[in-house]
């Protein structure tokens, strides 16, 4: 991964930095993000305004189907939420990290499932008004459970596998409905019929 895309952006936004920064400021950094205050300038206005931006690591989502036409799902604790959620596999990908590796990566720690090499489907902003981030959707197909799992020391995971046939009626009765999940399962989907979505490829990405 190549810089830090939001600064690149940046330059050719309708605000833009103002000053040299020195008025910015880190007012939380931890292991998972950095918060910080940023001031900018319209470009059409002049105007400065100061904005609250979250530095995050860009994250991966896996959808890996097994040989029966199943996805992999996982079942876990949401604090924001303050309840379980019903997701595919995926976790943060890290620094230098491409983001076809991280989805390997995190499915066979989560799930103990491998599969086929990973192939990227999508990219989007996490939440642009306040993070730097983005989720990057891999597809893995031929998933097997050939490892034990490794989750993280917080993670209590239940792992199930739902036929891909039933994944739009999950997501349009509410049981799957982490915006970002519901984002690449549904361009997934959409590869599925010809001529509605760009299908996976293995390209790098920037």
């Amino acid at each position: 991964m190549s810089g830090d895309p939001s600064k690149a952006e940046a330059k050719t936004g309708s605000w833009v930095r103002a000053g040299d920064g020195t008025g910015d400021r880190t007012i939380e950094e931890n292991w998972l993000f950095r918060l910080r205050k940023e001031r900018f300038r319209s470009r059409q206005s002049g105007k400065e305004h100061d904005f609250y931006v979250i530095h995050l690591a860009d994250a991966v989502h896996v959808v890996a189907i097994t040989p029966e036409d199943e996805v992999l799902v996982v079942r876990q604790f949401r604090a924001g939420s303050g309840r379980d959620s019903l997701e595919i596999p995926g976790g943060l990908v890290d620094p230098g990290e491409d983001p076809r590796e991280a989805g390997a990566r995190e499915l066979a720690e989560e799930t103990g499932y491998t599969g086929d090499p990973p192939e990227l489907l999508s990219t989007v902003w996490s939440n642009p008004s306040l993070v730097t981030s983005r989720i990057h959707t891999v597809v893995i197909r031929n998933a097997r459970r050939t490892v034990d799992p490794d989750p993280d020391e917080n993670e209590e995971l239940v792992v199930d596998r739902v036929p891909a046939a039933e994944l739009p009626a999950m997501i349009v009765g509410g049981k799957i409905d982490h915006a970002l999940v519901v984002a690449g399962l549904l361009w997934w989907l959409g590869t599925r019929t010809p001529g509605i979505l760009p299908g996976p490829s293995g390209a790098r990405t920037s």
